[in-house]
């Protein structure tokens, strides 16, 4: 596997799981080239501010063989002046498709 990015998410955290509109926390992995790091749990504002530092981040998905597929680029959008964390450009919320929640 090459490098895809600097850290991989593979979960999230809603604010308010029954809206899901909301990410709070995500678990995070940094991209080692070989090898997905271990995961830990950071807020959704450590993501942003990482974000602001230049750093890159895409989800990733594990199969049901156990091995990490890449998933999609994470873009950081202001959205009626809030900063969310997508990997769709079309919304209004913060929103990773296919994410396992924590």
């Amino acid at each position: 596997m090459s490098k895809w990015a600097d850290y991989l998410i593979s979960a999230i955290r809603y604010e308010n799981e029954m809206r899901k509109n909301a990410i709070a926390y995500l678990k995070v992995h940094s991209d080692n080239g070989e090898e997905v790091g271990a995961g830990s749990t950071w807020t959704k504002d450590e993501v942003i501010n990482a974000m602001y530092d230049g750093k890159t981040f895409f989800t990733i998905l594990k199969s049901k063989a156990g091995e990490w597929k890449k998933g999609a680029h994470v873009a950081l959008v202001t959205k009626n002046g809030r900063a969310i964390i997508t990997d769709n450009e079309y919304t209004d919320l913060d929103y990773l498709s296919d994410l396992q929640e924590l």
